[in-house]
């Protein structure tokens, strides 16, 4: 019995998918239409072959009966099945993951853009809203802000101060 394995050189736990390669690319190499005058025989022949191994191994219930007559382990192939399957489906998945991560990012720097990009009656809304929202502090918290920005303005002066009296600071921001 002849080893359709071999004609279409590949392994017995081969895949479904690289068993139709295989044969795709057998059968591209070897069809009738392309060979020449001496060597067309030998093609015709060959091309038989390759077209008979792939109708029996492209069936799962042939090849299944056919690995039992050769007693070749189908169990392998179901292995590889699965192990290829389950490769396949966990390389969707980081693909989607990687998609769903830069779909976040876009989304974002859409959002940041808008808040950007607002017409000034909005950004004077968005701003009234946050001084609206600092007057509902209490005074503690108040006190800590006001504290904080006294405290900014005298140390912007004193720095302001020191570049002024360093004659080069003074010549290389106001020239």
């Amino acid at each position: 019995m002849k080893n359709y394995y071999e004609i279409l050189e590949v392994s017995e736990n081969a895949s479904d998918e690289v068993i139709e390669k295989a044969y795709k690319t057998l059968a591209k190499k070897y069809h009738p239409d392309i060979q020449s005058k001496g060597n067309l025989r030998f093609a015709e022949n060959k091309f038989k072959e390759l077209t008979e191994a792939y109708e029996v191994l492209s069936n799962k219930a042939l090849r299944s009966q056919y690995d039992k007559e050769m007693g070749f382990n189908s169990n392998n192939y179901d292995v590889y099945n699965n192990l290829y399957s389950e490769q396949e489906r966990l390389k969707q998945e980081v693909q989607n993951l990687k998609m769903e991560k830069e779909s976040q990012k876009y989304i974002n720097k859409k959002q940041n853009e808008r808040i950007y990009s607002l017409n000034p009656k909005k950004y004077f809304q968005i701003i009234g809203t946050a001084l609206y929202n600092e007057t509902k502090k209490d005074k503690k918290e108040r006190s800590k802000d006001i504290l904080a920005l006294i405290l900014t303005i005298i140390i912007v002066t004193i720095i302001v101060i020191i570049f002024w009296k360093v004659p080069a600071l003074k010549k290389l921001l106001f020239p």
